[in-house]
This record gives structure tokens, C-alpha cells and sequence, in this order.
């Protein structure tokens, strides 16, 4: 008998919003939490904003922004578990390529990040830690859906 491997092609996500929190990343990903690595790591040229009527950050590209954008670099993330996020992010987001950094080593990663399609308004610099802290039962009142995160419109 001649079994044959499927290679499964993965992807990889850079989190630096509301998917750092383990407790939105278990509800939203579920039992599939357990097939992908997560490592701390970092992009530069960003810079997070809150979104305008909403408890969730958005990012732009800012070439000259030396600031480190936390956040955790999600490896081996299959198919289904990306269609999961997809969702989750809504219609406001779309993926894109990127360069993101290994915190321990500094290492380059190629990874995608949710980007804001369209005019998403925007107002203040969004801190994880804040949102954390201050902000995050309010999303999950607020802005959580497994169907996706709230439309700020």
C-alpha cells in the first residue's frame, strides 16, 4: 500500500490588535488554537490607531515610524483557521503582505497582517496594553461577533 502525504500549505499572521488576547483567539479560532505556533515579534514602519465608535485598533504603513508594533507572530495556520479569521475581521479588513520580526532574535518573518480596506475613520493611537486593561470587556460587549467585529459605521 502506497500512501501518499498531502502537503498542507500554511500561512503565516502577524496579531497586533484584539487577536493578542488569549481569550479572543480561543473563542474565535477554538480547538484549532492548538495547530499553529504563536512567537512574540514586532513590525516597524506602523503605527496602531483606534478605530472611530469601536474598542479595535487598526493599522497604516508610516515608512518613517521607528516604533516597535508588538504583537504575535502566528505560524502554521491552515486553510480553515485563516477562512476563521477572515470572518472574524469582517468586511473592513483584507490581508496583505509583510515583514515582520522574531522579538527574541530579531529574525525576518514573512507575514500577513489585517489591513484596513476603504476609508475606516480613525482617531487616537490604540495601546494593547490600554485596551487591556480599560477597554477589553467593552469590546467584547460591543464589537465581538464570531461573525465578525462590529461595523464602526
Amino acid at each position: 500500500m502506497n500512501l501518499k502525504m498531502e502537503e498542507v500549505e500554511t500561512k503565516t499572521l502577524f496579531f497586533y490588535g484584539t487577536l493578542r488576547d488569549e481569550r479572543v483567539r480561543e473563542i474565535v479560532i477554538g480547538d484549532h488554537i492548538k495547530q499553529f505556533n504563536l512567537i512574540d515579534g514586532y513590525l516597524i514602519g506602523y503605527k496602531l490607531h483606534r478605530v472611530k465608535n469601536a474598542n479595535y485598533p487598526l493599522i497604516l504603513r508610516d515608512p518613517s515610524s521607528k516604533v516597535k508594533i508588538c504583537g504575535l507572530i502566528a505560524m502554521g495556520l491552515d486553510e480553515k483557521i485563516v477562512r476563521i479569521l477572515d470572518i472574524f475581521e469582517g468586511k473592513n479588513y483584507s490581508r496583505a503582505e509583510v515583514v515582520a520580526f522574531q522579538a527574541f532574535d530579531d529574525t525576518e518573518v514573512m507575514s500577513e497582517i489585517y489591513m484596513p480596506k476603504g476609508s475606516l475613520q480613525y482617531s487616537e493611537e490604540w495601546i494593547y496594553e490600554d485596551w487591556y486593561r480599560h477597554e477589553r470587556e467593552f469590546f467584547f460587549q460591543y464589537d465581538f461577533g464570531i461573525e465578525g467585529v462590529r461595523s464602526p459605521d
